[in-house]
């Protein structure tokens, strides 16, 4: 899994630097040439799209989404390993979720073509499943490292005081 994180993660730094480029480009071409060309707002929106779908499935992996910690305090060491075993289940639940409802609006989308760069809609979609696959498998050997209390599987911050 390791290898698959940082693929991801060179993935993420590709589309970040791909997104910066055209759109430091498309301001220069705005200002100093009082031009644009409508392909980089699209492309720099779509990019934006995947890089944040994409990391945010690396933070599956690591267990780093949004929580409320609440009840963290009040049940002790035993329940929060419990509740953090919940959330990664509701992940998992979410990611089967967005993955299937993505593929089914995929196949829905591939004659619509987005305006400015004229490539199917589909294409831009396709990260619903992905991030849904991906998503599933890194919450679920986060599930696993927390079940095994294994740092080397989850992280150590998650399983501290446990």
């Amino acid at each position: 899994m390791h290898f698959l994180e940082r693929l991801i993660g060179w993935l993420v730094t590709a589309v970040f630097v791909f997104f910066v480029l055209i759109t430091f480009g498309q301001v220069v071409m705005r200002y100093l040439f009082a031009n644009s060309l409508g392909w980089i707002d699209e492309a720099s929106r779509y990019g934006f799209i995947w890089m944040v779908f994409l990391a945010a499935a690396i933070g599956a992996r690591h267990g780093t989404h949004m929580a409320i910690t609440l009840l963290e305090g009040a049940v002790g060491a035993r329940g929060r390993r419990g509740l953090l075993a919940l959330a990664d289940i509701g992940l998992i639940a979410f990611a089967g979720l967005i993955g299937f409802g993505g593929w089914q609006l995929m196949q829905l989308n591939w004659t619509s073509l987005s305006p400015a760069t004229g490539i199917p809609i589909a294409w831009v979609q396709a990260i619903l499943p992905l991030f849904g696959a991906l998503t599933a498998v890194f919450a679920l050997e986060h599930l696993i490292g927390l079940l095994r209390g294994d740092p080397g599987r989850a992280d150590a911050d998650t399983l501290e005081g446990i």
